[in-house]
């Protein structure tokens, strides 16, 4: 069977919050696009996944994440399928935790996507890239029509798992205890007043729901170790259905396929443990039913690409800004479920007795973070950017997948549109220009 081939300027890889916003950044710069995606929805786990929030877009006295990802955030709230916190007039932190209906949230992304004019391709996989002497020139790809190969002179890794840049050739780390996935889920059918009492997780009560699960698992009426981070979030206006981020499956590895299965298989079972549950001993959940299970499982943390500049927790702790930064972002150091006893977080927490960055504080996100050693065409986007394992508890997340995706794309339609390599990108230019399309940059250091 003969291969096809297919020509652009940029081909991008991975459909989630980083890629639809490298490609939407790329195709209106005026680049040729193609964005390939391996499931059959755009969004990732914004709308496959069903995470049922977005983590915060401020750093609690401004907006951080502009641009694309707020573009995408205040779309979704016109159009009834994002749900911000209630607040006093004027608060900006209601840009933070808006919850997610993911349906809407899919169409959304499809409709901004053709709009475009990017070229589309859903239920493809990228198998390998072809290189040639440092550089790539086709990812080859397996679907129903076969093998193709998509040439550009400048590509986008938006895999979350950096896969473009490993099979390429370029350096990367990779923990060897990651951090646990969680597959989220719906249930719907429940009793809106009562369930908005249970699971308001801003609300006065909101931690209802955690207190409950702790005391079931610590008694044993719920399987596994409870964690923290277990939260629940509604899905309509209503709380008749409210999406999960809950429970842990140990030793994922998003690398690995049969990890994957042990993982969603695990995340499935606990998603109907915990809805039996709640039907059983929770006032307003007796008529509740599981609406849905994500077919991604919530991989947290794989592959981290080694490139020209890695982000560390000094970064962090020191709110680094660089002379080259595309983006700026400020979430707290989130790493699920590590022993006390782990260098990296023993390290700052020894240092600083906390991870979080103070109110109205932030750091930046330098280009060449996303600049993968050993390859001259290639950016990397999403949480596989260029960080160690610290440093990733804070860059994984949705907002700032938008935030480095954005700039990815303009730097790769600039690249190709001059015919030259990632690292010959004028970075002033590419810094006005994103500041021009809405996004925040501080390059002045002062917030």
């Amino acid at each position: 069977m003969k291969t096809k081939v297919h020509q652009f300027d940029v081909v991008l890889a991975g459909g989630g919050p980083a890629g639809i916003a490298a490609a939407l950044s790329a195709a209106r710069a005026g680049a040729r696009v193609a964005l390939i995606e391996a499931t059959g929805a755009f969004g990732g786990m914004s709308t496959t996944g069903l995470v049922p929030a977005f983590c915060p877009y401020t750093n609690d006295r401004k907006l951080v994440i502009r641009g694309i990802g707020l573009e995408v955030l205040e779309k979704l709230i016109r159009r009834g399928g994002g749900f911000m916190k209630k607040t006093r007039p004027g608060d900006i932190t209601r840009y933070d935790w808006v919850r997610i209906n993911a349906e809407n949230l899919k169409r959304l992304f499809d409709e901004m996507l053709l709009e475009s004019g990017a070229a589309l391709r859903l239920f493809t996989q990228v198998t390998e890239p072809v290189v040639k002497r440092g550089r790539i020139t086709a990812l080859r790809t397996w679907s129903k029509s076969g093998q193709e190969e998509w040439r550009a002179p400048v590509f986008v890794d938006a895999t979350g798992d950096a896969d473009v840049a490993a099979r390429a050739g370029a350096p990367f780390a990779k923990s060897a205890r990651m951090q646990p996935s969680t597959v989220c889920f719906t249930i719907a059918g429940l009793d809106g007043k009562a369930a908005d009492r249970v699971f308001d997780y801003h609300a006065p009560q909101g931690r209802l729901f955690g207190k409950i699960v702790r005391e079931a698992s610590l008694a044993g009426r719920l399987s596994g170790k409870f964690d923290h981070h277990h939260c629940a979030n509604k899905v309509v206006a209503d709380y008749t259905a409210v999406g999960f981020n809950y429970k842990h499956q140990e030793g994922t590895d998003g690398t690995d396929a049969a990890s994957l299965t042990r993982a969603i298989l695990e995340g499935r079972r606990q998603a109907e443990e915990l809805r039996d549950f709640l039907a059983r001993r929770v006032k307003g959940c007796r008529g509740g039913f599981l609406a849905s299970t994500a077919e991604l499982v919530g991989v947290r943390e794989t592959r981290r690409i080694v490139g020209d500049y890695v982000m560390d927790a000094e970064h962090f702790w020191k709110r680094t800004k660089s002379v080259d930064d595309i983006a700026s972002y400020c979430y707290y150091i989130d790493i699920h479920d590590t022993p006390k006893g782990t260098k990296a977080v023993a390290a700052y927490r020894h240092a600083h007795a906390t991870n979080v960055l103070p109110p109205g504080e932030h750091y930046g996100i330098p280009y060449r973070a996303l600049i993968p050693r050993k390859l001259e065409n290639l950016l990397v986007a999403g949480r596989s950017i260029s960080c160690d394992r610290a440093m990733q508890g804070s860059v994984r997340v949705m907002p700032a997948a938008f935030a480095t995706g954005e700039a990815a794309g303009l730097a790769a339609a600039m690249a190709a549109r001059k015919k030259s390599g990632v690292r010959e990108v004028d970075v002033r230019r590419l810094q006005d220009r994103l500041v021009r399309q809405g996004a925040f940059i501080d390059l002045a250091g002062k917030g």
